[in-house]
């Protein structure tokens, strides 16, 4: 009878010592990384991760020489990323890697993270609802800084949480360690710097001892400074980003999609949101520290960013882009996931509880797997540069010339550079490690046609950015077909652009 009555509280003791231990966390970062790692390498490279590429594969001294007047906030990503790509090459698959393993970082913090603040329940869900999510995996999927930028932000805060924690002695340890983490997430994407004033209404909710909030201020003082230097010195560079919309409520709905995962995730996440935000102020779950509330935590990190920079973009030019807040998406998963460890507490029988919880999840990952399906579609991204670079793999022959009809066309074809490095560029003036940017100079539309004289073939690429009524693309244009003449001889039209072939039919003859 004894034996019997203790099982329960001996499988329960396990189940507790469990969840307190590594492999929560251990487990949700495998997790990620696997869902991650589904697909990485089907979706085509595009212009950005194109950028990429072409960062990565110059040398220190050509990179630096690009950033005082393009890319400067992304230099600390092109540096960290140089090494990697020297020796683990540009394939898509090699690219993303570092991306889907910071996601899978981002993880095990989760879940270290919501243990701390709500409980081991609370950090297990989060942990898990981020290896589900969508965005998740959109940004695992991405030669960019995003991902890096989730992770140093979840890292961040929790130096914050155990800084601010009543019963730890020594507080100044962990903000020793939160000023660099905040200072990197800054230098990663600029954007992140804005952590500083969630984490600052995170610390006027929890109500610290005011040597705390000195010691919160100092680090915080401390990110700041090299990050206020490099938003001075990026000033010149607003132009390339002069295409960010003016904050409008389709904006604020496309933002509301991206943090929750999608439109058919907006209800359930935000119900979810909102039901964590209850539990972590009742208290119905309990918390083994005396540290910040989950909800203390989440939202301002959740919310307080998309205000400020939507409020900035309505005054000034705008600075607003939803995936620059990337770095937000693990709040709403902390939050998601105290929603969750929530309903364990609705049903009052042990056996009931897994009832709401398993109806919750299978809300949540039902709408996500379409999502998921769509991510990994090799159409998925803004440009299809595959398709383009397997019509010149599959076409091409020795000696044949292409001609970008911009520098767009030039920097994207820069995401497959063994494939369009075999064709002799007849366009251009000066390469692009040469002009230190990213699209090179093009040569006057008068100067192609000499270029092309004893050429039998000749690509022609063009751009989605690229106006078809705009002057000089009309002249490049005509440029072209004066070097013939010419029969075409295939054209390629995929997202993002399209390619024209075209084969010489007899001798070209100058006009002058």
């Amino acid at each position: 009878m004894v034996a019997t009555a203790s099982r329960p509280r001996d499988g329960t003791a396990r189940v507790t010592r469990l969840l307190a231990g590594p492999a929560p966390p251990v487990a949700c970062a495998a997790l990620t990384l696997a869902v991650a790692l589904v697909g990485i390498g089907t979706p085509s490279l595009w212009l950005d991760e194109g950028a990429t590429i072409s960062m990565t594969t110059r040398s220190y001294g050509d990179m630096l020489r690009v950033f005082p007047h393009l890319d400067l906030v992304h230099a600390l990503y092109y540096m960290l990323m140089k090494p990697w790509v020297a020796v683990f090459g540009t394939s898509a698959l090699a690219l993303r890697l570092p991306s889907a393993l910071a996601m899978a970082a981002a993880a095990a913090g989760l879940a270290v993270l919501g243990r701390r603040c709500l409980g081991p329940p609370a950090g297990l869900a989060a942990g898990l609802v981020w290896a589900a999510g969508p965005q998740t995996s959109r940004w695992a999927q991405e030669a960019r800084s995003y991902a890096m930028t989730a992770a140093v932000a979840v890292l961040a805060t929790y130096l914050l949480v155990r800084a601010l924690d009543r019963d730890e002695r020594r507080p100044w340890r962990w903000f020793a360690g939160y000023a660099p983490a905040v200072a990197v997430l800054g230098f990663l994407h600029l954007d992140g710097a804005l952590l500083l004033a969630a984490h600052g209404v995170t610390v006027l909710l929890t109500r610290p001892k005011a040597g705390v909030w000195l010691r919160w201020l100092a680090s915080a003082a401390v990110a700041a400074a090299p990050l206020v230097v490099l938003t001075l010195a990026a000033q010149d560079q607003k132009r390339q980003v002069e295409w960010l919309p003016r904050p409008s409520w389709d904006v604020a709905w496309t933002q509301l999609q991206f943090l929750t995962g999608d439109r058919a995730l907006v209800a359930p996440v935000v119900a979810l949101a909102l039901l964590g935000v209850a539990a972590s102020i009742s208290g119905r779950v309990s918390v083994p520290h005396r540290t910040a509330s989950l909800a203390a935590v989440a939202l301002p990190w959740a919310l307080v960013p998309t205000v400020l920079l939507l409020l900035v973009s309505s005054v000034t030019d705008p600075v607003f882009y939803y995936r620059y807040t990337t770095y937000c998406l693990p709040a709403v998963a902390l939050l998601v996931g105290a929603g969750l460890a929530g309903l364990l507490t609705v049903a009052r029988r042990p056996a009931a509880r897994a009832v709401p919880v398993a109806a919750a999840a299978a809300v949540l990952v039902v709408p996500s797997l379409r999502v998921h399906g769509d991510i990994r579609r090799q159409d998925s991204r803004l440009d299809d540069m595959r398709a383009a670079a397997d019509a010149v793999r599959a076409h091409a022959r020795p000696g044949d010339a292409i001609v970008y009809l911009a520098g767009s066309a030039r920097w994207s074809a820069a995401a497959y550079p063994g494939v369009f490095g075999r064709l002799r560029d007849a366009g251009v003036s000066t390469d692009p490690v040469a002009a230190a940017n990213l699209k090179g100079r093009d040569l006057l539309p008068r100067e192609l046609p000499p270029r092309l004289a004893g050429t039998d073939r000749v690509w022609v690429m063009n751009h989605r950015s690229l106006d078809p009524h705009n002057p000089i693309i009309e002249r490049r244009e005509r440029a072209v077909q004066s070097a013939g003449p010419w029969r075409r001889a295939g054209t390629w039209t995929y997202r993002g652009g399209w390619l024209v072939l075209f084969e010489r039919t007899g001798p070209y003859r100058s006009s002058r």
